[in-house]
């Protein structure tokens, strides 16, 4: 076998969604700060993340967290994404912690103190709970989280008409709508329908001129919480129920005056798997702004370790990724 690239990887899916993270085989990355180092990828390097996320070996709902230096945390920590780079990912951050766990990488004193990361959006800090010394769950404080705009209203939407909904940043910039309000049944099976919702929602939004919106969080009320599905793209969507986008969740639940600091918020995906959520403290965005910080709960399951390969005269070096 002629190899040409090795990559160590873990793969863990957190609530199903799944979380790459390479442990060997990233090249040294120039920058001071993750953001920087970040960038050096992918400005430089992109290639690799086409190679490692796309298919043959990923596939469109394929993310991975990268673990880099940091002069200001604990940990490094960016994200890439079949179709794109992110700030922040609250689901791939408790996937590489459990990761971490299940290679006994976790820093010496992370079980009475937990870590901190440095990420594109700012610092986290995770801990985590154990029984009989095994990691059952990581809990996430997340960066502080604050509504953009409210009550937007979008009336060009191709097959809806007239959507309302909250723009909310919690690491990366969301819309949040109602799926109550939309005709159409909220269940997995339905999924690709939702995708496609959600895309003519944020397509709408982000030419019409309010805060650039990355995704579409639709949610519906249940018994202490919300279901979530969020619409990454137009054949993408987050399996778990979303840690950033719990986060900007529980921004518009308390600037609507609907849930208090220290009250817990279930956030179900739409498999109904649950994180739990709460809002720890008030806060400041990074423009100054009111703010909440969010804690958020929940577990990864590790579905395999392995070495990725790329051989010499492979005829798709960068992959591919079918629309």
């Amino acid at each position: 076998m002629r190899t040409s690239r090795l990559f160590t990887v873990i793969d863990s899916h957190t609530a199903g969604h799944p979380t790459r993270t390479v442990m060997a085989g990233i090249p040294v990355l120039r920058g001071d700060s993750v953001r920087e180092q970040r960038d050096d990828f992918r400005n430089n390097h992109d290639g690799l993340r086409t190679l490692l996320l796309h298919e043959p070996r990923g596939h469109a709902a394929m993310a991975a967290a990268v673990p880099v230096v940091s002069r200001e945390a604990d940990q490094g920590l960016f994200f890439i994404f079949s179709y794109v780079y992110a700030d922040m990912c609250g689901h791939a951050t408790i996937g590489y912690i459990a990761s971490l766990a299940a290679t006994g990488a976790l820093p010496q004193g992370f079980e009475q103190n937990g870590m901190s990361i440095e990420t594109p959006a700012g610092i986290v800090r995770v801990t985590g709970t154990f029984e009989a010394g095994q990691l059952t769950s990581v809990l996430l404080r997340n960066v502080p989280s604050f509504v953009l705009s409210s009550d937007v209203v979008v009336s060009e939407v191709e097959g809806l008409g007239t959507v309302s909904c909250d723009i909310a940043y919690s690491g990366i910039t969301y819309a949040l709508v109602n799926a109550d309000k939309l005709d159409l049944p909220f269940s997995i099976d339905h999924a690709s329908r939702w995708c496609r919702v959600g895309l003519g929602i944020k397509e709408a939004l982000n030419q019409s001129g309010v805060p650039k919106v990355d995704s579409v969080l639709f949610y519906q009320s249940i018994t202490g919480g919300g279901r979530h599905l969020v619409i990454l793209a137009g054949n993408k969507f987050d399996r778990s129920p979303c840690g950033t986008g719990t986060s900007a969740r529980l921004a518009q639940l308390h600037a609507r005056g609907q849930l208090a600091v220290g009250a817990h918020y279930r956030a179900e995906n739409i498999l109904g798997v649950p994180f739990e959520a709460k809002i720890a403290e008030l806060g400041r965005g990074h423009d100054g702004q009111p703010a909440v910080i969010p804690e958020v709960r929940g577990m990864a399951h590790i579905t395999g370790f392995s070495t990725l390969v790329l051989e010499t005269d492979d005829p798709l070096p960068a992959g591919f990724l079918p629309n």
